[in-house]
């Protein structure tokens, strides 16, 4: 039986090429970037190159992206960094209700510290009201943090009309977007969107796990957290990551030249399932903006348990998750399907399904199918909810 991995938000299968050249690097380049000897110097101009191309497909300059370990430091690293470095005495700091942890967490910590914290809301889709981030961003504002694709709902953020809001009411006021789903899946101008700093992540386009980076726009300040050797021109000090970074641009190279139409073929796909799923099971909700990332896909079926569902289709092959592989140890899981308001008898029994390049038109067939012959028997043993 073939496996049908239908979780590609939380993560995807390194592409061979990319293990292949990382494998290179591990057995045969391994020199510390920082040493002065030939193997140094070869894998220094190998994070030069990669640095490049991030910098070529987000329309800034090299100079400008340094390196981490992915999304959560990458977004850690922005927020506390302009934090910390802006500290005084009045200060105001703006994100959304459906953001990452990652950004959440330390929103949360620093409202906990006498900073001024404001978490806009979000409407059925997930979009912000941007009357709301007008009236919310002054001149105390330091900071708004907006994640420009949804982890859970896919739902795809205007990046460019929100940069626009909070230069016209703060010029000073940093804008930074978690990019994590939406790097070469979908383009972003950084300068366009008059974005200051920007996080993504190598994992989610069949790089590795352990790499990614960031985007500060020149002339930001920010405080680096971790200090030592001086490393990313004393913004993330460390050995870099070389076969990391070089698999990570190896996974750009792939998919730069092929995204889009990539994008198109995905959304197809994704209107497929819909279209099946809501013709072959009854009693379901599609979350989310129908016009949002082709690439996610999140579903409520009513009197069912999303973690039981998950794990019947498991044991059928098929891998999706219930929401935000980084939310499943938390206690607040559901809070993005609180945010867009969703009806309580729905939320325990919500699904996230995230496409990939490598899923066909016959594996969604059997994805459905699957469904619609486990939620029957699932809500079988499930008492209607009194009204």
């Amino acid at each position: 039986m073939k496996d049908i991995y239908l979780d590609n938000a939380s993560t995807t299968r390194v592409h061979p090429q990319v293990a292949e050249k990382m494998m290179d690097v591990l057995v045969n380049n391994y020199g510390n970037p920082s040493s002065l000897h030939r193997l140094g110097i070869h894998g220094e101009l190998a994070i030069k190159e990669v640095r490049s191309l991030i910098a070529q497909n987000i329309k800034c300059q090299a100079q400008e992206i340094y390196f981490t370990s992915g999304g959560t430091e990458g977004n850690n690293m922005i927020i506390q960094g302009i934090v910390e470095n802006k500290k005084r005495n009045k200060m105001r700091i703006i994100t959304s209700a459906i953001e990452h942890p990652s950004v959440l967490d330390v929103f949360t910590f620093y409202e906990n510290h006498q900073i001024e914290v404001i978490v806009l809301g979000v409407d059925s889709q997930g979009h912000i009201d941007m009357d709301e981030l007008k009236n919310a961003v002054n001149e105390d504002t330091i900071l708004v943090s907006m994640m420009g694709v949804n982890n859970e709902l896919g739902t795809i953020q205007n990046l460019a009309a929100i940069g626009k809001i909070i230069k016209s009411v703060n010029p000073n006021c940093i804008f930074h977007a978690d990019f994590v789903q939406g790097f070469m899946k979908i383009p972003v101008d950084v300068q366009a969107c008059r974005l200051d700093a920007l996080t993504i992540s190598g994992h989610k386009i069949f790089g590795p796990k352990g790499i990614g980076a960031v985007y500060i726009k020149k002339g930001t300040d920010i405080k680096p957290l971790i200090r030592g050797g001086g490393q990313e021109n004393n913004m993330r000090s460390g050995t870099e990551n070389v076969p990391g970074i070089v698999g990570f641009g190896e996974a750009i190279r792939l998919r730069k030249d092929c995204f889009n139409d990539e994008y198109e073929a995905v959304r197809e796909l994704r209107t497929y399932f819909i279209e099946t799923i809501t013709a072959t099971v009854d009693d379901i909700k599609i979350n989310g903006d129908p016009n949002g990332s082709p690439y996610i896909l999140n579903i409520s079926f009513n009197r069912v348990r999303g973690e039981v569902l998950l794990h019947s289709l498991e044991a059928k092959g098929i891998f999706v998750s219930t929401g935000s592989a980084c939310s499943s140890h938390k206690k607040e899981k559901q809070y993005v399907l609180k945010a867009i308001g969703l009806a309580e008898e729905y939320k325990e029994g919500t699904i996230r399904i995230s496409f990939s390049k490598d899923i066909t038109k016959n594996d969604v067939d059997t994805a459905v199918a699957a469904i619609a012959e486990i939620v029957p028997s699932l809500r079988l043993l499930v008492k209607p909810r009194k009204k």
